[in-house]
């Protein structure tokens, strides 16, 4: 502020030069509110600073209940046996194909029987 003085700039420039290097949510924040924007410089920084401290108290927020949640999901997953679900797997596919789940089960060294071979037509000319 004692700069302003010394360069002769007034408070609309101060004001103007500020808003612009604001970031774009606390411009459209102040644009949008009821009142019209400061004209003063002090004015419009103490604005700006609470618009700027209620958007990084609400971030703050959010964040921790959105951490609270994901470890609350992380442990109802771990008390109901997160790794029980690879058994559940097999039941299931045993309920959709029993065939499948059944050679599923078989020694995989033992051989099923090779197909007939196709007969060959005779040749007739």
């Amino acid at each position: 502020m004692c700069y302003a003085s010394q360069l002769g700039w007034g408070n609309s420039v101060l004001c103007h030069c500020y808003y612009q290097r604001l970031s774009n949510q606390i411009q459209d924040l102040i644009s949008t509110q009821e009142q019209e924007k400061p004209t003063l410089f002090q004015d419009m920084y103490t604005l700006a600073m609470t618009i700027d401290y209620c958007y990084w108290e609400r971030d703050h927020k959010c964040h921790c209940t959105r951490q609270a949640e994901k470890e609350t999901l992380e442990s109802h997953s771990w008390k109901h046996g997160k790794a029980s679900t690879s058994g559940s797997v097999i039941t299931s596919q045993s309920k959709e194909n029993p065939s499948s789940a059944a050679s599923s089960t078989k020694n995989p060294s033992s051989k099923s029987p090779p197909s007939p071979a196709p007969k060959k037509q005779p040749n007739t000319l």
